[in-house]
């Protein structure tokens, strides 16, 4: 049997090679469009942040792919208004069947023009609170304190009212606190000072405030704010803690002690 070199040849000619060709042109309109968008990121991280960056870099990606995937239609031969009219009514098609995509993908590009938050805070949002772990197109990811990964649209984002706990660098931590009527509120509240001076994360500017709020059922009722580094709330709030409990066991201040009823009592109450 003879072997058919022509037809091998026009085989490889009319569909292997363009084959090569065309997977050849998609690998390095991948690369480029990848390449493109690391740069990109690169130089604007800084200057507008990393979600914005990263957001800009990957339009820039999809648009390179949109180019890249225009031209391949060209290469084989298909009419480009075509392909792009019928892809326009699609797109249509698409936009009415998803408004809650599009409706997440515009208040994700408020979210990023607004910059309420960036990844690495703390904030608290529609009843979920956790740091931020990035900021998607159309969601946001919040990294819970136990290390759930939680997502929330970006319409619900935008919508919810929304705290940010580390948009500044010191914090107001405020504690309350009561100790026995019996006790001398001067004494007291000098104490206070005197723990907040010894405290090396507490800041005496801003000025710490102390305030005698009133009078409970059986107790005096004080409030301590001090100033103190974003990072060191819980460890702040610790130690002062313990230096008030360690102050007050030295200078005999007793804490207010709530009486059980007895039987009789509750009885009469019940009665």
């Amino acid at each position: 049997m003879k072997f058919d070199f022509t037809a091998l040849t026009r085989l490889m000619s009319d569909y292997v090679l363009p084959a090569i060709g065309i997977c050849a042109w998609l690998f390095f309109g991948f690369w480029l469009a990848a390449f493109l968008a690391r740069m990109l990121y690169s130089l604007l991280s800084r200057k507008v942040g990393a979600d914005m960056a990263r957001t800009i870099a990957r339009f820039v990606k999809y648009l390179i792919w949109f180019f890249f995937g225009v031209s391949l239609v060209q290469c084989v031969g298909m009419d480009v208004r075509a392909v792009l009219g019928a892809a326009g009514v699609a797109g249509v098609a698409i936009g009415f069947a998803s408004q809650t995509s599009l409706s997440n993908l515009i208040s994700g590009m408020f979210l990023l023009l607004e910059h309420p938050f960036k990844v690495g805070d703390w904030i608290e949002v529609d009843n979920v609170s956790g740091y931020v772990h990035s900021v998607e197109l159309l969601s946001t990811y919040i990294r819970t304190f136990d290390n759930r990964l939680i997502r929330i649209p970006n319409e619900t984002v935008s919508k919810s009212k929304l705290t940010n706990f580390t948009k500044y660098a010191i914090r107001r931590l405020d504690l309350d606190i009561r100790v026995s009527c019996k006790e001398d509120a001067r004494k007291v509240m000098r104490i206070f000072r005197e723990v907040v001076i010894a405290n090396p994360a507490c800041f005496n500017e801003p000025e710490p405030l102390i305030v005698f709020k009133g009078f409970g059922d059986a107790s005096l009722d004080f409030l301590l704010a001090v100033w103190t580094d974003r990072n060191e709330m819980q460890s702040t709030r610790t130690s002062l803690m313990q230096d008030i409990k360690e102050r007050f066991d030295r200078e005999g201040i007793e804490l207010p002690y709530e009486r059980l009823a007895t039987v009789e009592e509750r009885a009469k109450v019940g009665t």
